[in-house]
């Protein structure tokens, strides 16, 4: 794998530059379809509306569509959500090309997992496969299961069954986190860290860099590990070679 490079800044600082920033993390937006943002919006730690902002003006012009999606948990719909935490009045601005899309209700396919941890296919919602770009929009945050939740385990809450964390708990979270990290893979991941914002193309990288900042070690996160030799090496590796350029 190449050497990885997130760069980490204040939040002010990424929501006034976040085209620039995202162009230093090495994304470069071109002009497609169908754009998927992925923030936490049901889960415990909910993103920015100013950083959702500043991604929804940074795709507009670049995409036919924006989807806001998210699934539905045990503790809320999606709905509620994106009318309690302000993601409908983040979308009024761009009405007629961005929506916000409760993802359980959408046509669901079933993937075969390539290199099984917990299962040998998965079911997601078909928009998640066939969007173009994929923009994952998570809140840092210990987890008492995984240690981290963050980019890696914000893609979990695109599995759109209800009752998910009862069904897959027993399996192993970490597992199943990196059999979906197998087929999920992010464009951009644009991680709310309080006062700072992680931005980087490789959600194991700005994983890697979170834990930093909530005083984790990411070699005590199996996840990370299990994602990364999925990636072809080591975490200590991963580790070593990732570049964090703190603006």
């Amino acid at each position: 794998m190449k050497n990885g490079l997130v760069i980490v800044c204040r939040r002010e600082e990424a929501i006034r530059r976040l085209p620039e920033l995202c162009s230093e993390a090495g994304f470069q937006v071109k002009e497609h379809r169908l754009a998927l943002v992925k923030p936490n919006i049901c889960g415990m730690y909910h993103p920015s509306m100013g950083l959702l902002s500043s991604v929804m003006h940074y795709l507009e012009p670049y995409a036919s569509e924006i989807v806001v999606g998210e699934t539905e948990s045990m503790m809320h719909t999606p709905r509620d959500q994106f009318e309690r935490l302000g993601v409908m009045d983040v979308l009024e601005p761009h009405r007629g090309k961005a929506k916000a899309l409760d993802l359980s209700e959408s046509r669901r396919i079933r993937v075969p997992v390539p290199n099984p941890h917990a299962l040998a296919e998965l079911e997601l919602p078909e928009m998640v496969l066939k969007s173009d770009v994929l923009v994952n929009l998570p809140k840092v945050g210990t987890h008492s299961t995984t240690r981290l939740t963050n980019a890696l385990k914000n893609l979990f809450g695109l599995l759109p069954q209800k009752r998910k964390y009862s069904m897959y708990h027993p399996l192993g979270m970490d597992e199943v986190i990196a059999d979906i990290s197998q087929l999920v893979k992010t464009d951009l991941n644009v991680v709310d860290a309080e006062e700072k914002v992680i931005v980087g193309t490789n959600a194991l990288h700005v994983d890697i860099a979170a834990c930093r900042l909530v005083n984790l070690d990411p070699l005590e996160v199996r996840h990370l590990r299990l994602v990364s030799e999925d990636q072809g090496e080591e975490l200590e590796e991963t580790v070593r070679k990732l570049q964090i350029v703190e603006i």
